[in-house]
């Protein structure tokens, strides 16, 4: 999963829920005080108020204070720190306020407020699970220190309440992670898509329009090779160059045509085979062998056979490229669990880790010449055969990339 992209939604997330939880804390707090200490006294002729010895209405004000705090830090994109500042202002008030009222006092030790069972209610939604547990173990802490302060086994209550709550609130943030974590990757697919469109409609646009004069231009420049006899070292380097063009344009075609390949039954090892010997003359001028283990009695693979031998010729070239000291690559195949998984292992440069996350995105390479559409034409080649590409490196160690596609078991049963 992108990290930023993450954190972006974890961002906006957060501001949405600060929103709402900033004016709920003072409703809560404020209102459940009104009842519980003048509307209850006022209807039921009741002498209970608020303890003379604490803090008084000097409490609400001092809540107050932190509203300059939270308003500074939102402005600033930090919103993260808001809902810290909040809870523990709250809890050093209660605190010094709970001190004031019974120290002393020899008046049995009972308090609270609703808004404590509002805090662990709510942070599920706040998908952190630092503050859930700063939440849940500081009022703990905080019943269990006034508990032994006032000597009072009444906090045994609140206690075992605030664990309750706190094990359904945990439910609830697995829950909501779940969500984000489905969101991330649903914008993440999207974005994706979203390139991957802009790339089709490029390859529609402009594809055909340039094979056709690179053809005429390719067989103009052969046979002008073929007439000026004194220039001849010039003329491969255009050729090459022009096939790298056209292999450039290959690769958007595909990128840019509907889903549509012809399908039949092939053998993976002729497929393997035939790709090896393509590369082996540039493998053998760059002192790089390329060895294969097919496991024997392979069945057949259902796939279109031409995209198949493009999907190994592009990961063995990018093996080769990789190498430039010489080397070995290993071609292994086999069948386990009903998937075909070859793997391509060389000995090259590796690949850094934040890379890899990168590699398949449209115009992403890390090779100075190359385009990003090689891998990436290999991976939209796999996704219609229900294939996927795990790569996996380690710098100056070499990389594996490993195909994996599932076998058609109607072949076997029929």
């Amino acid at each position: 999963m992108n990290e930023g992209t993450r954190k972006e939604v974890l961002k906006n997330e957060e501001v949405k829920a600060m929103k709402l939880f900033i004016p709920l804390f003072y409703v809560v707090f404020i209102g459940y005080d009104l009842v519980y200490y003048y509307l209850i006294p006022y209807f039921y002729q009741e002498n209970i108020g608020r303890p003379s010895n604490g803090l008084g209405l000097l409490m609400y004000f001092l809540l107050f204070l932190v509203l300059p705090v939270i308003i500074y830090l939102i402005k600033r994109g930090n919103p993260f720190q808001v809902k810290y500042w909040l809870f523990f202002t709250f809890l050093l008030v209660d605190l010094i306020d709970n001190l004031l009222s019974f120290w002393g006092s020899k008046t049995e030790y009972m308090s609270g407020n609703i808004v404590e069972v509002f805090f662990l209610i709510f942070v599920p939604v706040f998908i952190s699970k630092r503050f859930f547990w700063t939440v849940a173990v500081s009022l703990i802490l905080k019943y269990g220190l006034l508990g032994l302060i006032f000597k009072s086994v009444s906090v045994i209550a609140p206690i075992a309440l605030i664990f309750f709550l706190s094990i359904f609130g945990y439910i609830l943030l697995s829950r909501f992670i779940s969500y984000v974590n489905g969101m991330v990757y649903a914008y993440e697919d999207a974005k994706q898509k979203e390139k991957l469109a802009v790339v089709g409609q490029m390859a529609a646009s402009i594809a055909h329009e340039i094979k056709n004069p690179l053809s005429a231009l390719k067989g103009f420049t052969q046979l002008q090779q073929e007439r000026d006899k004194q220039n001849e070292n010039y003329y491969p380097i255009m050729l090459n160059e022009i096939d790298r063009i056209n292999l450039i344009v290959s690769d958007l075609l595909i990128l840019g045509k509907p889903t549509g390949a012809t399908k039949s039954y092939a053998s993976i090892e002729e497929i393997l085979s035939y790709v090896v010997s393509i590369n082996e003359p540039q493998a053998s001028r760059q002192s790089i062998a390329i060895r294969t283990e097919i496991e024997e009695g392979l069945p057949y693979l259902y796939c279109d056979e031409n995209q198949m031998k493009q999907v190994f010729l592009n990961l063995i070239k990018n093996s080769i490229e990789s190498m430039m000291d010489g080397g070995n690559i290993d071609i292994k195949a086999k069948l386990i669990e009903n998937q075909f998984i070859i793997s391509v292992q060389d000995e090259g440069e590796g690949i850094p880790h934040e890379q890899i996350e990168k590699l398949g995105e449209p115009f992403y390479t890390s090779k100075p010449n190359g385009t990003g559409l090689g891998l990436m034409v290999t991976k939209k080649i796999l996704e219609e055969h229900n294939g996927k590409l795990d790569i996996s490196s380690s710098p100056k160690k070499g990389t594996r990339v490993t195909v994996v596609i599932p076998e058609s078991l109607d072949f076997r049963n029929s």
